[in-house]
C-alpha cells in the first residue's frame, strides 16, 4: 500500500521520503555504534626517529599514512589479494581486471534500469 502511494508522488516528495529513511538509519546505526564502542583508548607516544616531539608542530598522521594503515592493518586479507593477484606488473592485466570491473558495472546498471522500467 506505501509502495503504491510513492508510485504516484510527485519526485520531491519521493527524494525527501528517502532521505528521511536513510537520516532513520545512519542515526540507527551510530546509537549501535556508541553501544558496541569500547570505552577504552590506548594511548602510545609517537616515534619520531629519535627526535624530540618538539621538532613536530602538529603530531598528526598524513592521510596516505592513515589509508595504508587502515589497509595493512584492518583489510590486511584484500590488500593482500590485491597485492599478490592484481600486481603482477602488467599492463594487461591491470587493463583485464579494469574492463571486468566497468562490464560488471554496466550489468548492473542496464539490469537495474530494465526493472525500472518494468516496475514503472
Amino acid at each position: 500500500m506505501f509502495v503504491y502511494e510513492i508510485r504516484y508522488a510527485d519526485p520531491g516528495l519521493i527524494a525527501l521520503y528517502l532521505s528521511l529513511y536513510m537520516l532513520t538509519g545512519f542515526i540507527i546505526l551510530f546509537i549501535i555504534l556508541l553501544l558496541v564502542q569500547s570505552k577504552k583508548r590506548r594511548v602510545t607516544d609517537m616515534y619520531l626517529s629519535g627526535e624530540p616531539e618538539s621538532v613536530v608542530k602538529e603530531p598528526t598522521p598524513g592521510p596516505g599514512n592513515l589509508y595504508w594503515g587502515f589497509m595493512k592493518r584492518f583489510a590486511k586479507r584484500l590488500y593482500g589479494y590485491l597485492l599478490n593477484r592484481m600486481h603482477t606488473g602488467s599492463l594487461q592485466d591491470w587493463v583485464d581486471f579494469m574492463f571486468s570491473w566497468y562490464g560488471l558495472l554496466l550489468i548492473i546498471s542496464i539490469v537495474l534500469g530494465i526493472i525500472y522500467v518494468v516496475i514503472r
